[in-house]
């Protein structure tokens, strides 16, 4: 019985010494402590955000005819677009890493893509993959002829977002190159 006694002492002073000099108001609550690093949460962002395009990419082709029509998989390709992006702004951490050049050399693959614009509105935010995650819903759940003007909403969205809270990305432009090589 005594060793759970000091057990309960050590994570309470442990606890209190955590939560030291910090206001009532603006004290951390243990439900608000993170279990990963920064650098973790960071590359969780940047794969979900790879997965949300790959889905949105089939998404697109099946409605253009691309890819064969599969009710299935078109809607659970839009739900799945939706959880993530419920999910998307709950891996921020309230200390900022936004991108910098000296975080891109580095580590690449763990750079945040992130403006530093995410931490200084981050309501909005929250509030646009919200909207987001019920345009992606709304998609999943209309008839099939109405999807398509939906999803490019989701499509507007996204680019909106990207246009206020991501990094610019600097691709290599393959059909430049390519019709450089060209003799």
């Amino acid at each position: 019985m005594r060793s759970i006694w000091v057990i309960a002492v050590t994570v309470g002073a442990a606890t209190a010494t955590m939560f030291a000099g910090q206001s009532s108001e603006g004290a951390a609550s243990l439900s608000d402590t993170a279990l990963t690093a920064q650098t973790e949460t960071t590359l969780a962002r940047r794969l979900l955000m790879v997965s949300i395009g790959a889905n949105n990419d089939a998404v697109h082709d099946i409605l253009d005819g691309v890819l064969p029509m599969d009710d299935y998989e078109l809607r659970t390709r839009l739900t799945s677009i939706s959880h993530m992006l419920y999910a998307f702004p709950n891996l921020y951490r309230a200390e900022p890493n936004p991108w910098t050049e000296a975080g891109a050399q580095a580590d690449p693959a763990r750079v945040s893509l992130a403006t530093a614009a995410v931490w200084d509105d981050f309501p909005q935010f929250k509030a646009m993959a919200e909207e987001g995650y019920r345009l992606a819903q709304e998609a999943a759940d209309a008839p099939r002829e109405e999807m398509l003007p939906v999803v490019e909403r989701l499509e507007a969205l996204c680019e909106s977002c990207h246009a206020t809270y991501r990094a610019e990305l600097k691709f290599l432009d393959y059909d430049n190159l390519e019709q450089s090589l060209r003799p």
